[in-house]
């Protein structure tokens, strides 16, 4: 008897405890862990290029220098890719990737040049011992914006004639005979009585004084970029790409770049930090949002991150300081701006490079 009332009571412990186990699963969130494939990810040995790509935005992202990024591929300058090819990022990795002219391009209008290299006899101009990947402005946007111009000054120009004409034929200016006037006997006006004087009245307050609005930045089209080369600096004398207070430094945070971060208001001006040639204008850098590569040299690069909008394309020439893009929050929790410098493709501290202020 004792043995069958211990079988019962061990049966009926059992239960409650496979009952209690299946309340627990059935009342718990399914919480999945993401850090197995962000690591799979940030260490794949190879990449997919997509629609809009290019070999530095590829190199950006994965913390490499792009001319180790197009060795390891055998991509020669100007360094095309195209939509579907196979990018190595480590030696070893298997890569579709050659120098091969990259295919025509699909109706939807991908772009998979990067840049436009030197004329062999410019780039010997520039530097004997300079490799011949230095970047011109593209001849065909520029003929493309010189077009556009010279059909937008002519169509100003007649709506100008328009209007000239329209304001001259109007009824306003033409004359029309005056009234006959009929003579009548006049009689005599009363005197008028002195007219009260009005009562003082009190002076106004002075209004407040409205707080200046952000620097506005200039639009893009007030900047002929047409006629620039570029030229690589020996030496970068760097500036501050905006104004603003430094809100995330070198290293700190969990952010998967490396740089600063300067705040600001939205629509204030991102400027260059230093002369260079533009090599990567676009949102397709996981994390950086609207992001602004420039190459000042062989061995520097900065970014410009989480832009509301772009002013400049790549190829484009700009001088330190000048206006390439307008501060937002773009792929990011607020408005900023994020800056980075790169040395050879590794990211530094860019604060060692700024002036103090």
């Amino acid at each position: 008897m004792q043995l069958h009332m211990r079988k019962i009571f061990m049966m009926s412990a059992l239960a409650l405890a496979i009952a209690g186990c299946a309340n627990q699963q059935s009342s718990s969130p399914q919480v999945r862990d993401l850090s197995d494939a962000r690591q799979a990810v940030e260490s794949s040995p190879q990449y997919t290029v997509k629609a809009g790509d290019t070999l530095y935005g590829i190199a950006w992202e994965h913390n490499l220098d792009y001319r180790q990024l197009a060795a390891m591929n055998n991509i020669e300058a100007p360094y095309q890719i195209r939509p579907g090819q196979t990018i190595a990022l480590r030696e070893g990795a298997p890569s579709t990737a050659s120098s091969q002219p990259p295919a025509t391009a699909s109706a939807s209008g991908s772009r998979s040049v990067v840049a436009t290299g030197l004329r062999p006899q410019t780039a010997s101009v520039a530097s004997e011992e300079q490799e011949l990947d230095w970047l011109l402005p593209d001849e065909s946007a520029i003929q493309r914006n010189q077009r556009l111009t010279a059909e937008r000054q002519a169509i100003d120009a007649a709506e100008q004639v328009a209007e000239a004409s329209i304001s001259s034929s109007s009824p306003a200016a033409v004359s029309e005979p005056e009234p006959e006037v009929v003579a009548a006997v006049s009689e005599p006006e009363p005197t008028p009585e002195p007219a009260q004087q009005p009562a003082p009245q009190p002076e106004p307050e002075p209004e407040p004084q409205s707080q200046p609005e952000p620097e506005a930045a200039p639009a893009t089209a007030s900047v002929d970029r047409s006629s620039r080369t570029y030229t690589p600096v020996d030496t970068v004398n760097w500036q501050w790409p905006t104004d603003g207070t430094v809100a995330g430094e070198f290293g700190q945070g969990q952010s998967i770049t490396a740089g600063i971060d300067i705040t600001g208001q939205k629509g204030q001006p991102v400027r260059a930090a230093g002369p260079g040639i533009v090599v990567y204008a676009g949102s397709g850098v996981r994390g950086y949002g609207n992001l602004i590569l420039l190459k000042h040299n062989d061995q520097y690069l900065s970014a410009y991150a989480h832009n509301d909008s772009l002013r400049v394309k790549e190829n484009d020439v700009v001088e330190a300081g000048e206006v390439i893009a307008t501060m937002g929050d773009s792929d990011a929790e607020n408005v900023r701006l994020h800056f980075e410098v790169r040395r050879d493709g590794q990211p530094q501290n860019p604060l060692d490079f700024l002036p103090s202020r």
